[in-house]
């Protein structure tokens, strides 16, 4: 969807009462929140989007990318406290991730090609140790990085990097949000290169988890939920 449809989209879902929500991915989610008619705690603090609940005629904005964000470091066993932070990228993903890790991890950098969307989300999110860096620096903050969290869309061509992957260590941890393609050449060029990696598929499923009962006031089924994200992986990687 363009940018310029965005609009017509959301008043759209507003006019049908039969629509329980939606789902936003990038880039829109930070324009999409602007756009809505409130929004959750939460969404107010990162200022960004990925689901909408539709109640009384009223759009009301989530961001459940958030708490899933932290549940999925959480899942793969990784302490964020004490280390330090790598965040490419200055979209609503990016925010999301710096929010989740900025009350422990005591240096946070965001590295974007848009160095004011990289300063914006400093601003907003109150980042005053480490801040917005460009591209250029990432020779320097790879280094000194622990975690380090890909929050643009380079790599699901299955192809592409942000830096070369030999400046990767054993001592990294890298979380590469994308899921499709589930290892991206991040992901695997850290694993061959002896640190441990992880993609956005575990985020996604808590996302999902946090929408399903958001849209219904149900609790989600996670383990009908979680075998059904499987098998959609599965399906992909048949050749």
């Amino acid at each position: 969807m363009a940018a310029t449809e965005l609009a017509d989209a959301i008043a759209r879902i507003r006019a049908d009462r039969s629509v329980l929500g939606a789902a936003v991915t990038m880039p829109h989610t930070v324009a999409a929140s602007r756009l809505l008619d409130g929004l959750g705690p939460e969404a107010q603090v990162i200022k960004a989007v990925n689901t909408i609940s539709h109640r009384a005629g009223a759009l009301i904005g989530w961001n459940t990318d958030r708490p899933a964000f932290s549940l999925a470091l959480e899942d793969a066993g990784f302490q964020a406290k004490g280390r330090s932070v790598l965040v490419l990228g200055a979209g609503g993903a990016a925010r999301a991730s710096v929010d989740a890790l900025r009350e422990t991890a005591p240096r946070i950098w965001v590295s974007s090609r848009d160095l004011e969307e990289a300063r914006a989300l400093c601003r907003d999110l109150e980042v005053s140790s480490g801040g917005p860096a460009p591209l250029g620096s990432l020779a320097l903050l790879v280094r000194k990085a622990e975690l380090i969290v890909n929050a643009t869309p380079v790599g699901s061509d299955g192809q592409s990097v942000l830096f070369p992957i030999d400046w990767i260590t054993p001592g990294h941890f890298i979380f590469d949000l994308i899921y499709q393609p589930p290892v991206t050449p991040l992901v695997r060029g850290a694993r061959e290169r002896g640190a441990r990696a992880i993609n956005g598929l575990t985020m996604l499923l808590f996302q999902g988890l946090a929408a399903f009962e958001i849209w219904t006031g149900q609790a989600p089924p996670e383990a009908a939920m979680r075998a059904a994200l499987e098998r959609a992986v599965v399906e992909r990687l048949k050749p």
